[in-house]
């Protein structure tokens, strides 16, 4: 039988709740150390075990890496998916006790299955590196826009020191990524994706570092994933618009770029393209379904591990 552990993650603490008890940690490693050696007390084996927690932007790591470690099976549950869980609960208060319990239940009533497709290290490397130069070239951006505003020249010469200092830390950032991106398991998935014209370095290391389901789910779970997935709207005569919502934005932004792209240079996408606009589909919905479909064509280049062939690409968005 399985026991489900939920663990509220906070900066600070971990909230846990499993056996009907609730006790709370440090979350650190020698807070979750303590929770192991409770696990032991108190579990015949770790195989029964399966934590479950939300994605907190990071402070989950370090409980995730030790569970890795441990070989304890988890699940990074969606915070919305449990949060309209609690509802259908009728539970509408919350607080770290109340969040660890909701979890414990989610896991029983749900039965989540264990999350897998973790990034690798030299992955998750590169995926903080891309994380912190949008950082900076946000701040950057603002600078930029400060600056011709400004008439004292103290003021004008402090930010435009930041300016030089933000672009020499973004250089840093970027060759930081290409030797990240020199790794042998990494360089061989971004020359997979860049086979497909259109598809950038940038574009393939953005998917490999915050896609790690790519290869590893169809092309309607991918998609759902990304938020290039139509929903239906529809209810008894009404037939409502079909929409497109949630998913990782980041991924969603670069795969925009690359469809605006291949719609010049990609012979298939153009057509697919030209195909739907002249069928009425206006500019952006037809620009969407080609986001789609590059993206179900990299997932399927990444699962058969095969480059795109231009004499032949129809084969690569079989399933």
């Amino acid at each position: 039988m399985k026991i489900y552990v939920g663990v509220d993650v906070g900066k600070f603490n971990l909230d846990v709740y499993y056996l009907n008890k609730h006790f709370q940690i440090t979350n650190d490693s020698t807070g979750i150390a303590s929770l192991l050696e409770d696990f032991k007390n108190n579990i015949p084996t770790s195989d029964n075990i399966v934590v479950i927690c939300e994605a907190t932007g990071g402070y989950e790591q370090l409980l995730i890496k030790t569970l890795l470690k441990h070989a304890i099976s988890f699940h990074i549950a969606h915070p919305n998916k449990v949060r309209a869980f609690a509802k259908t609960q009728g539970i509408l208060a919350k607080t770290d006790r109340i969040d660890a319990i909701i979890l414990r239940d989610y896991g029983e009533l749900i039965h989540p299955q264990p999350s897998k497709n973790l990034l690798s290290e030299s992955a998750n490397t590169i995926r903080s590196l891309i994380k912190r130069r949008d950082q900076l070239l946000d701040d950057q951006r603002r600078e930029q826009a400060r600056l011709d505003k400004l008439t004292l020249p103290d003021v004008k010469n402090s930010v435009q020191s930041h300016i030089t200092w933000i672009t020499q830390e973004i250089n840093n950032i970027n060759a930081k990524i290409e030797k990240a991106s020199m790794e042998d398991t990494i360089k061989q998935q971004v020359e997979l994706l860049t086979s497909v014209p259109s598809v950038g370095n940038f574009t393939a290391l953005m998917l490999i570092s915050y896609l790690p389901e790519l290869g590893n789910a169809n092309g309607a779970q991918i998609s759902a994933l990304v938020g290039v997935a139509p929903f239906n709207k529809d209810s008894g005569r009404y037939k409502g618009k079909r929409f497109i919502q949630g998913g990782r934005s980041m991924i969603r932004k670069s795969l925009y770029m690359s469809a605006v792209s291949s719609i010049r240079w990609n012979p298939d996408m153009k057509s697919f393209y030209t195909r739907l606009r002249k069928s009425g589909k206006p500019a952006k919905v037809a620009l969407v379904a080609v986001m789609r479909k590059l993206l179900i064509l990299l997932n399927n280049i990444i699962k058969r591990q095969t480059p795109w062939e231009i004499n032949n690409p129809k084969k690569l968005f079989m399933a």
